[in-house]
């Protein structure tokens, strides 16, 4: 599929990849444009077609500045999801440290290691490739299972249970959160519209009527360019966990070398 093409390849190729493909779109509706209809009916209505193209363009480049916009608050938001995420799970980690039977803590440890484990190693991977995988949920629920059973015996177990029952209901809810994140992308109706408003605006600039072919062609091209970066760049930013500019795993990394080895 290109998506997969696409985010398995640098951001440089494809955006490469994409501008040639405009270019010879552009270079494409110039010559069929000036042999289809003569330079003299396209020189009468010049200042017409000219004031279509500058209506278009306008049109279009709000359009594809509000999706970018989106788009990179999609990314922050998905970054801030992920920072948040791993924060929890190490405020866990360390309230574990809490009660009085140090072979609880152990395995309340052990378990959220498993955790940020599954997450980084497997997880993250196949996010990157465009699924949701939950190999992380096993883990997550053998520790609220452990959690739930333990009967405190003093204050201080009562409160850091509690404390940390808090927390663990915050770490599923930031966890749905990224799986939602990771399934979003802009719809295939917005991207119909990018495509068809580019086509027509690179159409409208090949009615232009002027002496030189090549002048013509290098305007077009020029314009078909400009347009294919910042398509370019919003198709780097629609999936959050996908591309050389997505939502590293780095967060839970860190949360991973923090807490040590089993």
């Amino acid at each position: 599929m290109l998506d997969d093409w696409i985010y398995s390849n640098s951001a440089w190729l494809s955006s490469s990849v994409f501008i040639l493909c405009g270019l010879v779109v552009s270079g494409f509706f110039v010559v069929v444009v000036t042999r289809l209809i003569s330079a003299e009916t396209r020189h009468i209505h010049n200042e017409f077609t000219l004031a279509t193209v500058a209506n278009i363009a306008v049109l279009y480049t709000v359009l594809l500045a509000f999706i970018a916009v989106a788009a990179w608050e999609d990314l922050s938001k998905a970054s801030d999801l992920a920072d948040r995420e791993a924060g929890i799970v190490q405020d866990l980690y360390v309230d574990a440290g809490g009660f009085s039977d140090k072979g609880l803590t152990s395995q309340l440890q052990n378990e959220l290691r498993d955790y940020i484990d599954a997450v980084v190693n497997r997880e993250w991977p196949v996010q990157q490739a465009g699924s949701i995988a939950r190999a992380a949920s096993p883990a997550l629920r053998n520790f609220r299972a452990t959690l739930a059973s333990f009967q405190p015996k003093t204050s201080g177990d009562a409160i850091v249970m509690q404390e940390m029952l808090r927390s663990l209901n915050n770490l599923y809810d930031a966890r749905r959160s990224r799986l939602d994140a990771a399934a979003g992308h802009i719809p295939g109706a917005v991207w119909g519209v990018v495509v068809f408003l580019g086509l027509l605006t690179i159409g409208f600039m090949a009615l232009l009527s002027m002496r030189s072919r090549w002048m013509h062609f290098a305007l077009a091209a020029g314009l078909a360019t400009a347009m294919v970066v910042v398509v370019a760049l919003i198709v780097q930013l629609d999936y959050p966990f996908r591309g050389e500019i997505s939502v590293s795993s780095e967060p839970f990394q860190q949360v991973l070398k923090d807490v040590g080895p089993g």
